[in-house]
């Protein structure tokens, strides 16, 4: 994140905490009082760009992607070296780690994506790989649509694993769509759906869809690497980044996005619900946050009351939210539903109605 946060009065977290959430909204959520995954200067890994050893997660970790696979988390996030002699100060690359219980994390010794010295340098470098989403496709391959940041602008690229280590890199997502022009864009979020506790990129009407940028303006795919812009948005005059899960459901599609909020001054978590119809249209969004920063670790960091997360999976019986705690740390949070409840994971009722048209 590179802007800076105005500084406004700071409310107390009772003043918007919920006893309960509405039937078509996750929560409450409740947070683990330290960070899951903090920087570390141990972690150490040749850059081909730089020709030498780089502590490559060293100044922060944050802003993580998540999936479950084979009963493991795994979780995917971004993360920053410390190199003063660039302009940036820093390069961006895609760390992992994976955890049996969601909470205690193993991290991997080197960066599974990063800039190289290949045909995809002229986007990230030096900037680097940044904010991430991860969807699996029917085909149990997992597509990464992640930031790259070549130090003059953002473009969305597409990346594709089968194991979520090794990761081949595509081209920018719009490529195809503009060839004379990669338009500027980031943190594209693709609708899925749920099974299990694996979420997989659902078709409505025959076509992937993605919110993605601030304004979750809408992008179609049929065979998500290749995106074509819909010329449409949820939030056109900006306000609302795309965030943790676009999921279907049989009233709408549930979107977790992240924003500025006026008297909180901190960079907050929110649900909407989104007419399945026409993917735009705002059916229900409460007036608050339901994640906002409060620990003194999601208020001091590189961007300090920052929280982002890209990474919200069913694991366990619960959900579990991941994200980025004031550009520096990684938290977490876990919303256990009641039996009754229409997010309940213990047992699963097939989606109705879901390939309807998208005007």
């Amino acid at each position: 994140m590179r802007w800076l946060m105005a500084c406004w009065l700071v409310l107390p977290a009772a003043t918007l905490a919920a006893d309960a959430a509405p039937d078509w909204q996750m929560g409450p959520f409740v947070k683990l009082p330290q960070p899951v995954l903090s920087p570390t200067p141990d972690s150490r890994f040749q850059c081909p760009v730089r020709g030498r050893d780089i502590r490559w997660e060293e100044q922060n970790v944050y802003n993580p992607a998540a999936i479950v696979r084979e009963g493991k988390v795994y979780l995917l996030y971004r993360a920053d070296d410390k190199s003063p002699d660039l302009k940036w100060g820093r390069t961006c690359r895609i760390g992992m780690a994976t955890s049996d219980d969601g909470i205690h994390f193993t991290r991997h010794p080197t960066p599974v994506l990063y800039p190289d010295n290949d045909e995809w340098k002229k986007y990230e470098w030096e900037g680097g790989c940044e904010d991430l989403h991860i969807v699996e496709g029917e085909d149990g391959v997992y597509y990464m649509n992640y930031t790259t940041w070549s130090g003059k602008g953002d473009t969305m690229s597409v990346a594709t694993s089968r194991d979520l280590v090794h990761w081949t890199k595509h081209w920018p997502a719009f490529r195809k769509a503009a060839p004379d022009k990669v338009p500027g864009s980031r943190t594209g979020v693709v609708v899925s759906r749920r099974e299990g506790d694996r979420l997989i990129a659902a078709k409505i009407n025959g076509k992937y869809w993605m919110y993605y940028t601030h304004p979750c303006a809408l992008a179609w795919s049929e065979n998500l690497i290749d995106w074509t812009p819909a010329g449409k948005a949820v939030w056109p005059g900006g306000g609302r980044e795309a965030g943790a899960i676009a999921l279907r459901r049989d009233d709408g599609i549930l979107l977790m996005t992240q924003g500025g909020h006026p008297s909180l001054g901190a960079w907050v978590l929110r649900q909407a619900l989104i007419d399945r119809n026409d993917l735009k249209t705002v059916l229900r969004e409460p007036k608050e946050p339901f994640l906002w920063p409060e620990y003194e670790w999601e208020k001091r960091g590189m961007t300090g009351d920052t929280t982002v997360a890209n990474g919200l999976v069913p694991f366990k019986g619960s959900w579990v939210l991941y994200y980025g705690a004031a550009d520096r740390a990684i938290g977490s949070a876990t919303f256990t539903p009641r039996a009754d409840s229409p997010f309940s994971l213990a047992k699963q009722r097939p989606a109705q109605g879901m390939d309807i048209p998208a005007r």
